[in-house]
């Protein structure tokens, strides 16, 4: 027997659905369960499973308080809240562990590959139904998020069981309407992108049947309504005003639309933390002191909508450019993070490496399957779904956790093209491989290209010094210096790391709390009391050059220039490089009247930081002053390149070249 008809024999019976169907899919979903159980089991030793980060820690403490406190709360909802009542009621049930979230969780892992079966099942045939749900069982990133206190795993749950009732019969039941309607509805508790893609099912439905188009249309967002109007009710009842589901939005918006967004989450520079509870505070409180009143959550949401939309008007060069990298991330194959790192958690966890499907694979795959479908599921509500989502990442910012939801509608069409490609070798038809072929190499160039702010995103310090510093603060040193090691085999450089190591040699007390309530009333403009907490925080052993800076700015905020001269070189002194307390030093010496070691200092900000815009800029501004235009000229010119096109700082170039010589 010839090796091409022995491999054929194998296709077929592998794939042969009449005889073997239901016995492999039995296989897909063991091997589906096996993985994601067997990962958060392996979960229970590691820092993963003993401490939680940003969100994570979050929707516990909201979980736990609304179990000890009441179900209803008393502030309107920053953080969408579905994942926290979620949490709530296993809790209530089963106790607050950990584990049960994670069994818990593991299974809808596993559902979501069955309801990708039925799917694929009902819109192609049983066997792409079959490679797509064995895709997403071996999706590293799916089981990861799986075994993450975080929503991915649950809206996924609840978009994929909309999408099998929704699609894939001749004739919709109103029951089955008013439960995608219900699911989505929750979903959309969770994250509203789901809200896009309901709006996009109204044209559908039209378009699909239009003497059933209003009932359609009355049911699904029936249920849409039934699931989304108590939080919606509830947030009117405490705050006062109507929104969707939390005050967080605008936000969000802003975070991924200014002029210093990079396509994915980056805090923003009035920001001192990525904890929820204190984001809020700082959003509100930078909010309040720009619009000179105090901003309900409503307003507040409302006012840093405008200001993101007010970039986008202003400056659409840069949007442009800000749109493309969004475009960049939403295919590359890097697992952004906004929170915990997929690469981090694959450091401790045999399962995530052997786990080899990602969306290196699927992506490109999926969207060649895309061209190499009929023309009716080439423009099905499947693609549709994508393509909400697509938007909804492309209105705010891209995350590994925020395109998610696609995975199963690329594993589908990635599963068509696996079928298609080997009808077309089996009957010769090479010449019908061409277009996806042409689809499947241009996709994959962007998807595995890694230039180096990609790369960055992959490296694991932060994450290192995250939960190394997690195990400072409860006293479990041996641990904490062996993650703050890690950190820095990453990066040597790292100097947070390096000042945590420092801190365990000398047997210094953590003074975390210190030094946050010393950055919050730094951000509130309270310069006394930051002063005092920043300068016991040093006393108590916290010497890193950051600390330093902060407390010599404190210090010139309130006008004590000696000695807020004094930290910042206590800083430059640790750090000789440090950008930020050479820059200060330089607003220091100016206004101690000093101009020549004011402008020997910002050359010196400069020298280490050749993109420092806060430096290019003052620069510029005293050069101007002193009538040094072509070095205002210069600078200026050079923080336009950076910042995109600045008109106002375009017509100050402009005004200069009128005058000189």
């Amino acid at each position: 027997m010839a090796s091409g008809q022995l491999g054929e024999m194998i296709f077929k019976s592998i794939l042969k659905d009449r005889l073997h169907g239901n016995a492999l899919i039995l296989l897909v979903l063991f091997a589906a369960s096996a993985l994601r159980l067997t990962y958060v089991m392996w979960l229970k030793n590691t820092p993963v499973g003993e401490k939680m980060l940003i969100d994570s820690a979050y929707y516990h403490r909201e979980a736990l308080r609304l179990v000890s406190e009441g179900w209803v709360g008393d502030q309107v909802f920053f953080m969408n809240p579905f994942y926290s009542y979620f949490l709530a009621v296993i809790y209530t049930y089963l106790g607050p562990s950990w584990q049960w979230i994670w069994i818990i969780q593991s299974a809808m892992g596993t559902m979501i590959c069955y309801f990708t079966y039925v799917l694929g099942g009902r819109l192609w045939n049983k066997r792409v139904g079959l490679i797509a749900a064995a895709f997403l069982a071996l999706y590293g990133a799916l089981i990861f998020y799986d075994g993450a206190l975080l929503t991915a795993s649950p809206i996924l749950f609840l978009n994929t069981w909309a999408l099998m009732l929704l699609f894939g019969r001749k004739s919709l039941h109103w029951t089955s309407l008013i439960g995608a309607g219900i699911l989505l509805g929750l979903s959309a508790t969770a994250r509203p992108f789901s809200i896009i893609f309901a709006l996009a099912m109204v044209p559908i439905f039209f378009r699909a049947n239009r003497a059933k188009f209003v009932k359609n249309v009355i049911f699904l967002w029936g249920g849409i309504f039934l699931a989304v109007m108590p939080v919606i009710m509830r947030n009117y009842a405490i705050g006062g005003e109507w929104g969707l589901t939390t005050s967080s939005a605008g936000m969000n918006f802003y975070v991924g639309n200014h002029p210093g967004a990079t396509g994915i989450y980056a805090q923003v520079d009035f920001l001192s933390t990525a904890e929820p509870d204190r984001e809020r505070e700082e959003f509100m409180r930078e909010a309040d002191r720009r619009c000179q009143c105090e901003l309900t959550p409503g307003e507040a949401s409302r006012y840093w909508f405008g200001q993101g939309l007010t970039f986008i008007i202003e400056y659409p060069q840069e949007y442009g450019r800000l749109l493309l990298r969004k475009a960049y991330f939403f295919l590359n194959q890097v697992e952004s993070q906004n929170n915990l790192s997929f690469y981090f958690a694959r450091d401790f966890s045999p399962i995530l490496r052997w786990a080899f499907v990602g969306w290196w694979l699927v992506c490109p795959l999926g969207i060649a399957g895309w061209f190499a479908s009929s023309r009716a599921l080439k423009w099905s509500p499947l693609a549709i779904y994508f393509l909400c989502y697509w938007l909804g990442c492309m209105m705010f910012f891209v995350s590994s956790e925020y395109r998610l939801p696609v995975v199963p509608v690329l594993a589908l069409y990635g599963a068509h093209m696996v079928l298609f490609v080997w009808q077309a070798v089996r009957k010769g038809r090479l010449v019908s491989l061409s277009r996806p072929f042409i689809a499947l190499v241009l996709i994959a160039i962007p998807v595995i290209y890694k230039d180096t702010l990609a790369q960055k995103l992959t490296l694991r310090r932060v994450d290192y010094y995250n939960f190394a510093a997690l195990y400072e603060r409860d006293g479990n040193m041996e641990q904490a210096s062996n993650l703050y090691h890690k950190s820095l085999e990453i990066d040597p450089y790292f100097q947070p790391a390096r000042a945590g190591l420092e801190r365990i040699k000398k047997g210094v007390k953590p003074t975390v709390k210190v030094l946050n309530q010393a950055r919050i009333a730094l951000q509130r403009a309270e310069y006394d009391e930051a002063s005092s907490k920043f300068k016991e925080a040093i006393r108590r052993g916290h010497n890193e050059p950051e600390t330093y800076n902060n407390w010599g700015l404190s210090l010139y905020k309130m006008g004590q220039m000696q000695a807020a001269e004094q930290a910042f070189e206590n800083a430059l002194k640790i750090r000789p490089g440090y950008d930020k307390a050479a820059f200060n030093m330089a607003l220091v010496k100016r206004a101690q009247g000093t101009s020549d070691a004011a402008y020997t200092y910002i050359n010196q900000a400069l020298l280490y930081n050749p993109t420092y815009r806060q430096a290019l800029y003052k620069r510029g501004e005293w050069a101007a002053e002193k009538g040094n235009y072509i070095q205002a000229v210069s600078d200026w010119q050079k923080l336009s390149e950076l910042v995109g096109g600045d008109e106002r700082l375009r017509a100050k170039i402009d005004s200069l070249n009128e005058v000189m010589p």
